[in-house]
């Protein structure tokens, strides 16, 4: 036990005192802040008035249309804490139809070019009484940039449903057709639950848009941390065999002891960074005034799942690491050691839609899975039943346990063997043989 401290002292040590390490740690929070900032910056730039221009071929839909959008911009407007407007706002502006349409679509879009007009809407004359035909265009919008949903609120439902206005008081219900038409809140609610010590009914509470970011930051988190601490080593690990390094150490240490050390390195390390990402994030929380929407009571098993999930794929690192003569060899399996943390990303949204289904909760019992699906699972509000990450944790314990035993076997062997880089059945073999 004292060499496998004193490896992994040392590598521990030479890891977080490394300028790229340092570097990487404060760098990353910038980048993935500096991000909300642009984009908080951005949306801010676009509140302001935005004039777009509608053709209107009907003659009477125009004002109807303008109408629905106004009303709808309105609704869902959002200010900041200190009153800056963060949604656009729209100036209509009615151009009526000339001979040339051609023409005229080409002046409005010179407009839109330099800037004059953010959207030109053009209204065909058949849209007030359209067909059963899908392939029939009726309205046509041309803006610059890459669609027409970025306001807000839905800019083609609100052109219908002034459209639907006017059909409507062409049969005299004009009167009634705000009230009619008149959409009705519809607010998401977390489910009810119920107290299990005292037995009483928990109701239910809006939904907080942060509420679906913490699922996916601690998630993703762990991902990061995750292959930040395992992936170095298969490269790492190749260099010192290049240069004889495991020659000279073979004689202080067994070959276990040194994979061992390098593991509780990587532990070592990753819980250092995952530590200071979570205080970083909690005091972000807290600066939005959401500290409660921290999720307090699964940073134990976060930090549980972490360290299981860098033991199993660092041990693996080390074995791949050793079986290759090169870093280059290395690089040919490295997708042995992505395909573990990248099939949970891959299944981030379907467990995110239904988090207790059976697709979920299957891919959560799987051990090399279990880490990310499980605390993804956790982290939404439903939450799961109390046994489901005991029963997780016991196979996920039991599965790293496997890997470290065989990742030991084939760094015994790969550790002093030479040439090209073995195939996937020959670690097989070395696993079997030891």
């Amino acid at each position: 036990m004292n060499r496998i401290l004193l490896v992994a002292r040392r590598d521990y040590l030479q890891t977080i005192l490394s300028k790229a390490y340092l570097i990487g740690l404060v760098i990353v929070p910038i980048l993935i802040g500096g991000s909300f900032l642009v984009t908080s910056i951005a949306m801010r730039g676009n509140a302001k008035n935005q004039r777009v221009a509608i053709i209107d071929h009907t003659g009477v839909a125009a004002s109807a249309v303008i109408q629905a959008a106004e009303e709808a911009s309105r609704r869902p407007l959002v200010n900041a804490p200190n009153g800056l407007r963060v949604t656009p706002h729209f100036v209509f502006e009615e151009v009526k139809p000339e001979a040339d349409e051609t023409a005229q679509l080409l002046a409005l879009s010179g407009r839109v070019r330099r800037g004059e007009l953010y959207l030109i809407i053009d209204i065909s004359a058949d849209a007030l009484h359209p067909s059963s035909d899908p392939a029939k265009e009726l309205v046509h919008f041309y803006s610059n940039s890459s669609g027409v949903d970025q306001s807000g609120f839905s800019l083609p439902a609100a052109v219908n449903d002034g459209l639907r206005r006017v059909r409507l008081s062409q049969v005299g219900l004009d009167a009634r057709a705000p009230d009619i038409l008149r959409d009705v809140p519809v607010v998401s609610m977390n489910l009810v639950t119920k107290d299990p010590a005292t037995g009483n009914i928990v109701r239910a509470e809006k939904k907080n848009p942060v509420q679906a970011v913490v699922p996916v930051f601690l998630t993703i988190l762990l991902l990061m941390v995750v292959l930040f601490g395992a992936a170095p080593h298969l490269g790492a690990v190749a260099e010192d065999k290049m240069q004889r390094v495991f020659e000279m150490l073979l004689c202080s240490a067994s070959s276990f002891e040194l994979m061992m050390g390098k593991v509780l390195a990587s532990v070592g390390t990753s819980l250092t960074s995952s530590i200071f990402y979570v205080i970083g994030g909690l005091a972000v929380l807290a600066g939005m005034a959401v500290f409660g929407l921290a999720p307090l009571n699964l940073l134990p098993w976060f930090f549980v799942y972490l360290i299981a999930d860098v033991v199993m794929l660092s041990a693996w690192s080390v074995a791949l690491g050793s079986a290759c003569s090169t870093p280059q060899d290395a690089q040919s399996l490295a997708f042995l050691l992505v395909v573990p943390v990248m099939i949970p990303m891959l299944l981030l949204n379907p467990v995110m839609q239904q988090p207790n289904g059976a697709l979920a909760t299957a891919m959560s019992f799987v051990p090399p899975f279990t880490p990310m699906i499980m605390l993804l699972r956790q982290a939404m509000p439903g939450g799961v039943p109390w046994w489901e990450p005991w029963l997780g944790l016991a196979g996920m314990t039991v599965f790293a346990a496997a890997v470290v035993w065989a990742a030991a076997r084939i760094f015994r062997i790969g550790i002093l063997s030479q040439g090209k880089a073995p195939k996937i059945a020959e670690l097989a073999e070395w696993v079997v043989r030891g």
